[in-house]
């Protein structure tokens, strides 16, 4: 009986997708009418990003085995017009018998636009960019009730311009939504409205209000298609050429991470957050200490600035240089190990900047910070920060030896990504054996680093010199381990 009863165990735990298993996940993608490659790494950094997926990716023309993935995510568009690109026969065909027989789909934004004539896909994905006179529509009333449009009624499908608007959650219920906030403010993304399809069989999670339609309008939903779950997404929008701040919306990528799991699995574990936690509460300087000649304030919208106070400055010519090139910082008083730090930068012409990881020494020698003041920091190197941890460089130059993105004397980071004059986002992956940089989500440099340097230390954000000046926001971290 008992080795019955092991037998049976053993069985199931091949057949049950293990909660500490990574799921395999596909991204199909190669044509679209959006960046369909910012959107590829907007997928692949959020998911990988969980510790949940492994990712790979198929860029039409292409043809993947479908049979190999958990779940596989559309992010292709051919066309919403009869004359749009299909895939060959056999590559519908299979990805339909996929999702059919147990596999997870998931449809990413301006994917529902695709392959107005394929039967399956309409059914799958329930409602997608196709005329009033293709089928029905959904909108959302008061209260998150559903108010049928029947087919020839409303608007043929739009969107106006990027803005901010609210996603509210229809059903907080769901794997899927459960946990994530009633309502937040998604930034810079088109809100569509006038979707329609056979409408059948759908779940609403979320919705916006559109000020063009005028009523709720559908952002995520769900489907069963046989044994295979689908989950649409219409959030995610990705133009050539501009900045995709939606994208960096942690509700946002918990909805798409969260989505892709089920679709997977029919199970959420990932929490509403992904791990996510505020490293700066937008409103005070509390869990941080400035350091050297600096002033730090924070605005009304939560944003931090760090500007420097001038000083005195020497009468001895010979020691202007020094004076000027005096560095200054603002430190957490938390030291961290191994994690993902987000960080959104603003700098004006000719700035200069920096992230500073594991340095222990808290800029001592940088600011010239004399050794009575804190003689527990009197044995480090009189030298700054770049040289005892690491240096994330940021500045308005992609001349520099070390441009934005670099990990400062290690490895120069990858130009022409940091957009002059805006608001840019930057990631930082501290691992004992790796440290990766992103630049608005693009990997623009890889160093393993110096093994003899700690692998531990505060997060610091730099003024370079007497003159420097510079804006942060939205600074999170997700912790992997600590000491």
């Amino acid at each position: 009986m008992k080795l019955r009863l092991a037998a049976i165990a053993i069985l199931i735990a091949c057949h049950t997708p293990a909660a500490d298993r990574k799921l395999a996940a596909l991204i199909i993608d190669g044509m679209n009418n959006h960046d369909w490659a910012a959107g590829t790494r907007a997928i692949q950094n959020t998911l990988t990003g969980t510790g949940r997926f492994t990712v790979d990716v198929s860029t039409f023309p292409a043809r993947p085995d479908f049979s190999k993935y958990d779940v596989v995510i559309n992010n292709f568009n051919g066309g919403h017009t009869p004359e749009g690109t299909r895939w060959p026969r056999e590559m519908e065909q299979a990805l339909a018998a996929y999702v059919r027989n147990g596999g997870g789909l998931v449809v990413f934004h301006a994917a529902n636009n695709a392959f107005l004539n394929w039967p399956d896909y309409n059914e799958m994905i329930g409602l997608g960019w196709r005329d009033k006179t293709f089928g029905e529509g959904i909108a959302v009333g008061p209260g998150g009730t559903l108010v049928r449009v029947p087919k020839g009624e409303g608007l043929n499908p739009g969107h106006g311009p990027r803005h901010d608007f609210e996603v509210f959650v229809r059903d907080g219920a769901h794997p899927i939504t459960r946990g994530l906030p009633a309502h937040w403010a998604h930034p810079s993304e088109q809100l569509t409205h006038g979707q329609h399809g056979s409408a059948q069989g759908l779940e609403i999670l979320t919705y916006a209000f559109s000020e063009v339609s005028h009523q709720g309008e559908p952002m995520d939903w769900v489907k069963q298609y046989g044994r295979g779950r689908v989950y649409t997404t219409m959030l995610g929008h990705t133009w050539k050429d501009e900045l995709n701040p939606n994208l960096d919306d942690v509700s946002f990528q918990a909805l798409l991470a969260r989505g892709t799991e089920w679709a997977a699995t029919g199970k959420v574990t990932l929490p509403p957050d992904l791990g996510w936690k505020p490293l700066f509460n937008g409103k005070t300087l509390d869990g941080w200490e400035p350091r050297g000649d600096c002033r730090w304030s924070v605005l009304p919208d939560g944003t931090l600035v760090g500007e420097r106070t001038v000083g005195t400055r020497p009468a001895d010519l010979k020691q202007i240089g020094g004076w000027l090139g005096s560095q200054a910082w603002l430190y957490t008083k938390a030291e961290y190990g191994e994690f993902d730090l987000h960080v959104e930068y603003w700098l004006p012409a000719n700035g200069n900047s920096g992230v500073s990881i594991r340095d222990q020494s808290r800029a001592h020698g940088a600011i010239g910070e004399p050794d009575s003041v804190r003689p527990e920091l009197a044995a480090f190197p009189k030298t700054t920060p770049a040289h005892i941890g690491y240096e994330i460089q940021i500045i308005a130059d992609d001349a520099e030896k070390y441009p934005t993105g670099s990990v400062y004397t290690f490895v120069p980071a990858k130009i022409g990504v940091q957009r002059m004059g805006s608001w840019n986002s930057m990631e930082i992956e501290s691992r004992n054996q790796m440290i990766r940089v992103r630049v608005n989500g693009q990997v623009v440099a890889e160093s393993p680093g110096d093994p003899a340097r700690s692998k531990v230390g505060p997060i610091g954000l730099q003024l370079h010199d007497r003159f420097s000046m510079v804006m942060f926001r939205n600074l999170r971290i997700r912790e992997l381990s600590t000491r």
